[in-house]
């Protein structure tokens, strides 16, 4: 089933193809030079309408058969008319859907945009649709009122990020490695002005990250550690020693299951256990263009998980950054395990606010359906600040209970086991592990986006782009505080 607001899958690239498409992905990102742009409105013919069902005049039959539902269109002349559904029930997710039917029939050239009176908070969710759905013909200029200018923008940062991280999420494992994926993290250190530092297959194990050296061991694609600085809107502030937040994003570049091997089925697609880093690190890219006036800082763990010589094995114990130690007990359950480095590295700069996105576990999609992410955390502060930032940015999430009943099933008398020995709550127990890394007076939200991180079969681009459109309205300027 589609994800709304979001392309349909396209045909597979040539492998050649994947890095300059990345590399203008990111050109796009931090210099807004993506095929759209947005500009003050001006007499121009060509309009695009946006109508809610109570726009509709008291002669309704003026527009049959049009009915002004979400996504519905009608052209009349130089103008397509967008339905918004009832005016009651619009959120930013069901505008930018709409929007985006509406994208793909955008065509070279300057077009205005008539957006719903009275609803400025929806203006970058419909632009971003708008982006997100123009299947990049050629230039397109959006003319909006000048008073929606900044929020239209905004809505061209949140589609311009969203595509980065869908390309990362897409790109075949055989692009998109360790390695090159911390190559790519680097190119956008330098043209975005972040720090940047990255570790390497043998400095990940002298510096102690067991986890993630032990669930890359059986590539040949070693395990790499990546670590971004955004210092904020003051160039001269410097990175801070405790950062405004913090983030963290599973970078599984492929999950074959490890020798608790996946079936042949359940591998197809596994390029997806990338979403959670790829998501951070286009948001990373986006911070200076969306004058994020706080101080930022992500670690990202990427790692091949596969079956080859080195494998850790089930039973295996391996010492955390942090001294834990971890009995791996599944090493398809690999992806809490370079978490648990990655967190505890993280929250040792003691952050504001620490948020980790990750396709963790088919349990929560289990519980939540394809469309929705679970959120847990034991600070309910810091969770309802990101469900809020959620709901404004149109990223569906709901928050499961953080049930500390079942600790038993994670905890050993020597540290923590990966696996829980039990069928059932397994999104709960996972964050529960999670936690054990992560010191309870650090605010911390865990987002196991498992189900909305991939739209559509393996063999598509079926990546969302899912996370970013949340983590910018926390980050970027006024709307960080907004969702506070």
């Amino acid at each position: 089933m589609p994800t709304p607001g979001v392309p349909p899958p396209t045909p597979r690239r040539p492998a050649r193809a994947w890095a300059a498409e990345i590399d203008q992905a990111i050109d796009a990102v931090v210099d807004g030079a993506g095929p759209v742009a947005v500009a003050a409105d001006a007499p121009i013919a060509r309009r695009i309408a946006f109508v809610t069902r109570d726009d509709r005049p008291a002669d309704a039959g003026a527009w049959l058969p049009f009915g002004a539902e979400v996504g519905e269109l009608s052209a009349d002349g130089d103008v397509l008319r967008v339905g918004l559904g009832p005016a009651t029930s619009l959120t930013a997710e069901r505008a930018r859907r709409a929007a985006a039917v509406a994208g793909a029939r955008l065509s070279t050239g300057p077009v205005a945009v008539q957006l719903p009176d009275g609803r400025s908070d929806l203006v970058p969710a419909l632009i971003d649709g708008l982006v997100t759905g123009c299947r990049g013909i050629g230039p397109v200029t959006l003319h909006v009122a000048q008073a929606r200018l900044a929020d239209a923008e905004r809505g061209r940062l949140d589609a311009d990020v969203a595509r980065l991280a869908r390309l990362l999420v897409n790109a075949p494992a055989n692009v998109l490695t360790p390695r090159t994926a911390a190559d790519w993290a680097q190119r956008i250190a330098r043209r975005a002005g972040l720090g940047c530092t990255v570790l390497g297959p043998q400095q990940v194990v002298e510096s102690g990250f067991g986890g993630l050296a032990a669930v890359g061991a059986g590539s040949a694609n070693g395990p790499h550690l990546v670590q971004l600085e955004y210092s904020g809107t003051d160039p001269g502030s410097g990175p801070a020693a405790a950062p405004d937040v913090a983030l963290v994003g599973k970078g599984i570049t492929f999950d074959s299951g490890g020798l608790s091997l996946k079936s042949p089925a359940a591998m197809q697609a596994m390029r997806m256990d990338t979403a959670g880093a790829a998501a951070v690190l286009a948001v990373m890219a986006g911070l200076r263009r969306g004058r994020c006036a706080m101080t930022v800082r992500a670690v990202l763990p990427f790692a091949e998980n596969l079956p080859g010589p080195g494998a850790v094995r089930p039973g295996d114990a391996v010492t955390a950054w942090n001294g834990t130690q971890i009995q791996i007990l599944d090493t398809d359950f690999e992806g809490r395990v370079v978490l648990a480095d990655a967190l505890a590295l993280a929250a040792s700069a003691r952050p504001g606010l620490l948020v980790d996105l990750a396709t963790l576990t088919y349990q929560a999609e289990i519980a939540l359906g394809p469309q929705i992410a679970a959120v847990l955390g034991r600070d309910d502060a810091a969770v309802a600040r990101v469900l809020r930032a959620g709901a404004a940015a149109g990223e569906p999430l709901w928050r499961l209970p953080w049930a500390e009943r079942y600790l038993d099933q994670v905890r050993t008398p020597s540290g923590v086991r990966n696996h829980p020995l039990h069928d059932s709550g397994r999104a709960i127990t996972a964050a529960l592990f999670l936690g054990e890394f992560v010191a309870e007076d650090v605010p911390w939200v865990h987002c196991d986006m498992t189900g909305p991180a991939w739209s559509g079969d393996a063999s598509g681009d079926g990546a969302t782009g899912f996370g970013t459109r949340t983590l910018l309205r926390l980050l970027t300027a006024g709307a960080g505080h907004a969702a506070e």
